[in-house]
């Protein structure tokens, strides 16, 4: 066989390894991570499911604009409208049907001025639950209720932090019973509500303006560690 082929036998070889790898937990704090629901690379635009077809399952770009940018989703928030003046945030979000859970993936801020990563009841319509939110500056977890302009939320715990916008960051969510734990780095902080023990129906990150990337997603159902 030409030495052409076999190298190219082997790349291949190479990229189905790597394809096939299973998607490892992370090290968690309260839960431990069950069934994985998830696992998006996010460097495909197929990544993100149809919107607006019933039984869909997978990463939905919902509000905003979303697409493939660098091998990541790339956020855009909507601009102003007449039912939103002031526009909206981005919004991907997976619908679930889950109580605890873990979520894992990188991001990177840009010139987004903010992102967090979120969870929704499963009320119709899903009514905020609770969310890590995440500057250059500082990370901080609040508590929610409501929907659009019914919305409220609690902030629950805040850290003042330094972030560099153009590197990959790396989160872990834990949502456990009434805890919700949020691990940036090496940056942890906790927040306890009754909120958090609702069932969840959509989990998923958000971004502010334009510039945010997420990549490397996974998603598991989790119970709390024995």
């Amino acid at each position: 066989m030409p030495r052409t082929s076999v190298i190219l036998l082997l790349l291949a070889a190479t990229h189905l390894a790597k394809a096939d790898t299973p998607v490892q937990p992370p090290a968690t704090q309260i839960s431990a991570p069950e069934t994985l629901i998830s696992a998006e690379k996010f460097d495909r635009a197929e990544a993100f499911a149809p919107k607006g077809k019933p039984g869909v399952t997978g990463w939905i770009g919902g509000i905003g604009t979303w697409s493939i940018k660098d091998g990541a989703a790339y956020a855009v928030q909507e601009g102003p409208s007449k039912n939103r003046p002031n526009g909206h945030e981005a919004v991907c979000e997976h619908i679930v049907d889950l109580g605890d859970y873990v979520l894992t993936g990188e991001f990177k801020l840009g010139a987004s001025p903010q992102i967090g990563f979120v969870c929704r009841d499963t009320n119709q319509p899903n009514l905020h639950q609770g969310r890590v939110m995440i500057t250059p500056t500082a990370i901080w977890i609040q508590k929610m209720s409501g929907i659009a302009k019914e919305t409220r939320r609690e902030e629950l715990k805040r850290i003042e932090v330094k972030l560099d916008p153009t590197t990959w960051h790396r989160i872990t969510v834990e949502v456990c019973g009434d805890k919700f734990i949020a691990r940036i780095d090496d940056h942890v902080l906790e927040g306890t509500h009754e909120r958090f023990k609702d069932r969840k129906g959509r989990i998923g990150f958000v971004a502010k303006a334009e510039g945010a990337q997420f990549r490397n997603l996974a998603l598991w159902s989790a119970k709390p560690k024995s």
